[in-house]
């Protein structure tokens, strides 16, 4: 049994929150610009290209929605810590210092209809997956609510196939329009069930992965005829990225949900 201590725990998850509003691992490489942009839509992309270097560099959250905390954690069955009588305790604590600390807006309220802000942040939107050995991964993502508003979730018919998706997608973007802050970056999930799919499209976010080359294929066709850009304005490129992951299903099912993530696009990952 490998035992991970719980301040080992906490420093990783703080240092990666606030890591996570300043400079995330999942912009680090990428350019906003592309050769086809026409001068208003380039000139567009270069602010948000400037905003994220100074939101390193002065160390300002990329975005005033500093999102919800949302983790999904892997861990092994050989693996257990100290510190706290659950993971999930952990975890929450060190969220709230971790936007107490980094000076990061706090937007989760208490109740969806009073709507009560404690200034904490909480709870922290976690989901376990139990595998084998002493694997200990913690995937982080801070999701706003004007993405999240624009992502969506649909009960499809398994004789609509891949096409079907990809006009669900496609629905799904142009329903969100500028809404969201695009450029968009887009988590698919195909399969599972109702409550499943939803955090299969966050996990195709977080793991930056395509399962599925096909369906990415019928998608970037569409997204060709969306008709807007960066922001909303008129342009040509309003996706910057498209991430697939599936999961089994039932006969008679074909659950398929679209997570939509603003530029302001912060995941990242540590392992212990």
């Amino acid at each position: 049994m490998r035992i991970v201590e719980g301040f080992r725990i906490k420093e990783a998850v703080k240092e990666l929150f606030i890591r996570l509003n300043y400079s995330p691992d999942s912009l680090k490489d990428l350019v906003f610009t592309d050769p086809s942009m026409e001068h208003f839509e380039r000139k567009l992309a270069e602010i948000i290209e400037e905003n994220r270097k100074k939101a390193k560099t002065e160390m300002r959250p990329l975005c005033q929605d500093c999102g919800v905390a949302q983790l999904f954690v892997k861990i092994g069955k050989n693996v257990t810590f100290s510190d706290a009588p659950s993971l999930e305790i952990l975890i929450n604590k060190v969220v709230e210092e971790a936007y107490a600390e980094g000076l990061l807006r706090k937007s989760t309220v208490a109740d969806p209809f009073e709507r009560k802000n404690e200034g904490k942040n909480l709870p922290a939107f976690i989901h376990y997956e139990l595998c084998d050995g002493d694997t200990f991964e913690i995937y982080g993502i801070a999701k706003g609510g004007g993405s999240e508003n624009v992502s969506a979730q649909k009960m499809l018919v398994p004789a609509v196939g891949r096409e079907g998706v990809a006009d669900f997608v496609f629905e799904t973007l142009k329903n969100a329009g500028g809404k969201g802050c695009p450029p968009y970056f887009i988590g698919v999930g195909v399969g599972g069930t109702f409550d499943s799919v939803a955090a299969l499209a966050k996990k195709a976010l977080l793991e930056q992965v395509c399962e599925d080359n096909e369906l990415l294929e019928m998608i970037d066709e569409k997204i060709k005829d969306l008709g807007f850009g960066v922001l909303g304005f008129p342009g040509k490129c309003p996706v910057k990225a498209v991430y697939v992951k599936k999961a089994p299903t039932h006969i008679a099912m074909m659950p398929a949900a679209v997570a939509l993530n603003c530029h302001s696009y912060r995941s990242g990952r540590v392992e212990l």
